[in-house]
């Protein structure tokens, strides 16, 4: 699947001279389908789901009726609550790929089964949604930094859970770049392991982040720019001036810190992951 030809057989360009959306046979990103925007988003629930779905797609007819059959199977089979309720969650988006390595739409017309035929007018926003939305990464995110995303990137689970995250992306790179003394270029990442290792890392904080409270949403992340779910302010510890150089991340990471000894092991956790970059 190139999506990068399907825009522009319709003449429309491609946003930031770079397409986020289908990175390499294992990384992808379904961040704007409502993927994260499911109860459990742990990677080994999500990916059985996907899974279950795929196979459960790979038997049903092309008709209309037939897919619409299969949307309400999924409906009144899987776990219906969402900690964003406004943002639909497509039962279409599942595994593609010559070994369903990656995310992606079961109903784009190369996925499997598909004959070609472009079945994503009978999804929640219909197939205009795919060529005429991209995510606010696009233009909001350096491209150096797209670069290095995806250069790090070794999974669809957590790429598509960070390339939404322009605020905590865009303050790790810029503390990078203030260790290296100069700007990423493209390749940095591929040719230094210990680099791409610590960015990785770095990803899988959404998951493994010792200072989320109880009642947080969670991994997922409303990126949307209606206002409608705005990010809760980092809760600092009474006696703590001011916020953190790195306030960016733990908003992004959903952070409150019940003691100065807290916040500095969140601010240590960080620069942990700099180390590596020192010129």
């Amino acid at each position: 699947m190139r999506p990068t030809e399907t825009l522009e057989a319709h003449g429309l360009p491609v946003p930031g001279n770079g397409y986020l959306c289908q990175v390499s046979p294992t990384v992808s990103c379904g961040a704007c389908c409502g993927l994260y925007n499911v109860a459990d988003a742990s990677a080994g629930n999500i990916e059985a789901v996907l899974y279950r779905r795929t196979a459960a797609f790979a038997r049903v007819g092309r008709s209309v009726d037939d897919i619409y059959g299969f949307q309400q199977a999924i409906a009144s089979s899987e776990d219906q609550n969402r900690p964003f309720r406004e943002f639909h969650h497509c039962p279409f988006i599942g595994l593609i790929g010559r070994n369903r390595s990656r995310v992606g739409c079961l109903l784009h017309p190369e996925a499997e089964g598909n004959g070609g035929v472009d079945f994503r007018g009978l999804s929640w926003y219909g197939g205009m949604a795919c060529r005429s939305y991209f995510c606010p990464t696009h233009r909001q995110l350096p491209g150096r930094f797209r670069v290095a995303v995806c250069e790090a990137a070794s999974d669809w689970y957590y790429y598509g859970l960070v390339i939404t995250e322009v605020a905590m992306l865009s303050c790790y790179f810029n503390a990078v770049e203030k260790r290296l003394n100069r700007q990423l270029e493209k390749g940095d990442l591929l040719v230094h392991p210990d680099w791409q290792k610590a960015v990785r890392t770095f990803f899988r904080l959404k998951t493994h982040w010792s200072f989320r409270p109880s009642g947080a949403h969670g991994p997922a992340n409303y990126f949307f720019e209606d206002g409608q779910y705005p990010l809760p302010p980092v809760e600092y510890p009474g006696g703590c001036a001011g916020s953190s150089p790195y306030d960016p991340i733990f908003g992004a990471l959903h952070s409150s810190f019940n003691n100065p000894e807290d916040l500095l092991a969140a601010e240590a956790c960080i620069e942990e992951l700099l180390l590596p970059f020192a010129p």
